[in-house]
């Protein structure tokens, strides 16, 4: 899956900066021999796993666990999980962050870069934002809607997972539009990223941290649904069907379909 120039790359990448424990929690569906009518099979459960595997190998500070989603109630209670492919990244304390998807094109660095966060349990917001969080009193769900090849979407991904690390009453997740177009639509995504608080505040495009900030402790407050003043840039969300996965196939973010 990912480029073996790449791997030992990310390999002396998690010896110089990983500090501490991750645990990756991978949620799939069990793979079977024959086709089950009235069954759509995961079209990227295998690759993400796959990718998984290659990242836990890079390094023994990071753990993975593989759960079947039907048959772990538990641990898919315990996450909150509700689709697959879902993966969980969390570290000795309380935060954890979702990815619904295969993280993979721009998203894929930044990925990486959050696994970092959560070994050194490094908060990068400024002192100011991590003071307001503090107020946080209650859960705060925070989705982010993104595309594989948008530019502006690892900014608030991370941003989003930097927030639940600062306070883990912020629940994080991103959520990669291409393979859930029923989510986009749901909340009627049009461009990327859109950052969606608790279902009452959404945010187009990339802002700076204290937007964000202020618009989850207003979501925490308000008990009905805003219109929100504050965007960025913005990528329009042109959706492509999903292709089937070819071995042998290398995407555009690097990562090689064995």
């Amino acid at each position: 899956m990912i480029p073996l120039k790449d791997q030992e790359l990310i390999r002396q990448k998690f010896a110089q900066e990983l500090t501490g424990p991750v645990k990756i929690d991978f949620f799939t569906e069990r793979e079977l021999a024959l086709a089950v009518p009235g069954r759509k099979p995961c079209a990227y459960c295998k690759p993400t796993r796959e990718m998984l595997q290659e990242l836990a190998g890079l390094s023994d500070h990071i753990s993975l666990r593989v759960h079947i989603l039907d048959e772990n109630g538990e641990e898919k209670r315990k996450f909150g999980i509700e689709r697959i492919p879902a993966t969980v990244l969390r570290g000795h304390g309380p935060a954890f962050f979702k990815y619904y998807g295969l993280p993979g094109g721009t998203e894929f660095p930044a990925f990486v870069e959050s696994i970092v966060d959560i070994s050194r349990s490094e908060t990068l917001l400024s002192e100011n934002s991590v003071k307001e969080l503090r107020k946080l009193k209650d859960d705060v769900t925070v989705r982010v809607f993104v595309t594989p090849t948008c530019p502006y979407c690892p900014q608030m991904a991370r941003a989003a997972y930097q927030l639940a690390l600062t306070n883990p009453r912020v629940k994080a997740e991103v959520i990669e539009i291409n393979e859930f177009p029923e989510l986009a639509d749901r909340h009627g995504v049009r461009a990327v990223p859109l950052t969606v608080i608790n279902d009452r505040i959404a945010i187009p495009g990339a802002v700076h941290e204290s937007v964000l900030v202020e618009q989850v402790l207003k979501a925490a407050e308000s008990a009905v649904a805003e219109p929100t003043q504050p965007s960025g840039p913005t990528t329009a969300a042109t959706r492509e069907p999903l292709q089937p996965v070819q071995r042998g196939q290398q995407r555009d973010s690097g990562l090689f379909i064995p």
